[in-house]
């Protein structure tokens, strides 16, 4: 891909990779949240590249944060459940990168642990200690302040300041359950309340005596609140330490939240919801452009970005992007994303303001589901259409689902790769407290 020649950078600027859990969205100042959820990360983005129409991978973080990682979708890299290890042969980002760099993530979920994921090796300095709060749950997550606190101070006194830097830091806090530390929380109310019936709530975010779902929305959006001030905290530390101007600034979402949308409140993973895979992802630094782009991007995009920002070796298999040049992006373009769910393999493709959906189903492999949204029409997505048997994106999308079926989920099952054998009655605890088994 040939790129226009302001948008080569000088050899050797660093790399800040932000990914936040389970942050919608719409609930985001840039993309037109109603609250003050975000000052911070508006002020810092602001004068970035916004890419309204950016799409996860998957609506789990395991696979979404590996695509993100890799520039792979999840039937590529093969991460597709909670506590399965990424394969040596799987390359990711401080991988690719010139030796030159210096590598160190941040990261704040148990399913990202080097245990269970194995990003640890990838990486110089991988930190990923997590800490039990006692609130309404065994809750085994860092909270935003205390992944701050760890990247400022290995940016301090550990980061050799002659070497470029890759820089992750992944924050969890707007995943449930919504528990936000003073001041923020009980900063956010609303007037009317909507009564909920608790049993579509998860057991893992249910409140006590809590039957009004506006406050659980109130809650989620404190967290949010209380994240943005640790990013901007983040990147002020930063740059004390270095011109943040002449860095690569990445901020995105593993996925979304369906919150009171759709058949289940407050969760994610099972589904390809718009609320769901649609993440904000917004980039600043050298060459740059200033802008909202309409373009359809996804979470594979990062990867290659980063590689060329870095003037590094782009793998072919990385068919992703540059999210630099937003000119260079096709308007016919198509992305996917996949979950799967009670047996059911969903896989979608993003095309224009289009979006159809497909369902096979686990062991025979028949589709049980074909769904086309209309994006204008329909921004709920309340009302899908009916697929033409002869659509040819619908076509592509079964015969995706059926090859993944018989071949990258057939290996999970088969080689006992699933949650259940691999981890300890701790960690299958501390599991089950995020809503993962």
């Amino acid at each position: 891909m040939s790129l226009p020649s302001a948008l080569h950078s000088p050899r050797g600027n660093d790399v800040i990779l932000i990914i936040v859990d389970t942050l919608r969205a719409d609930h985001v100042g840039l993309y037109g949240s109603a609250r003050p959820t975000t000052p911070n990360i508006d002020r810092w983005f602001g004068g970035g590249q916004l890419y309204l129409r950016a799409y996860a991978t998957a609506p789990k973080t395991p696979p979404a944060v590996t695509s993100i990682l890799s520039g792979l979708q999840p039937p590529d890299h093969g991460v597709r459940t909670f506590h399965q290890r990424l394969t040596p042969q799987v390359p990711l980002v401080p991988d690719l990168l010139p030796p030159i760099y210096q590598s160190a993530a941040f990261v704040s979920n148990a399913v990202l642990t080097n245990s269970s994921i194995g990003f640890g090796a990838r990486f110089a300095h991988y930190d990923s200690l997590l800490q039990a709060r006692e609130l309404f749950r065994d809750v085994y997550e860092r909270r935003a302040a205390a992944t701050t606190d760890a990247a400022l101070a290995w940016l301090a006194h550990e980061r050799d300041p002659a070497r470029p830097l890759f820089l992750l830091v992944h924050y969890i806090d707007p995943h449930g359950p919504y528990d936000a530390p003073p001041p923020w929380l009980g900063t956010f109310t609303h007037d009317v309340p909507q009564l909920v019936d608790v049993r579509q709530i998860p057991k893992y975010q249910r409140r006590p005596d809590v039957i009004d779902g506006l406050a659980y929305v109130d809650r989620y959006d404190e967290e949010i609140a209380f994240m943005d001030h640790e990013v901007a905290r983040l990147l002020e530390g930063y740059a004390h330490t270095r011109p943040i101007e002449r860095a690569l600034v990445v901020f995105t979402a593993d996925h979304g939240e369906t919150l009171l949308d759709h058949e289940r409140w407050f969760k994610h993973g099972y589904a390809l919801y718009e609320e769901l895979v649609h993440v904000p992802l917004v980039i600043r630094g050298p060459g740059v452009e200033a802008g909202r782009s309409t373009a359809v991007v996804s979470s594979i995009d990062i990867a290659p970005t980063i590689l060329r920002f870095a003037d590094a070796y782009v793998p072919p298999a990385l068919v992703g992007a540059d999210l630099r040049d937003p000119h260079g992006l096709p308007e016919d373009r198509t992305v996917f994303a996949d979950a799967t769910s009670s047996g059911l393999h969903l896989r979608a493709a993003i095309r224009g303001t289009r979006k159809w959906v497909v369902g096979v189903t686990e062991g025979s492999c028949t589709v049980r589901q074909r769904l086309l949204y209309d994006r204008v029409a329909d921004p709920l997505e309340q009302a899908p259409g009916a697929v033409p048997d002869d659509d040819d994106i619908a076509q592509t999308l079964e015969a995706r689902c059926r090859a993944d079926l018989e071949g990258t989920l057939a290996r999970i099952v088969r080689d006992g790769q699933r949650t259940e054998p691999a981890v300890s009655a701790a960690e299958r605890r501390r599991l089950k407290a995020l809503g993962y088994v």
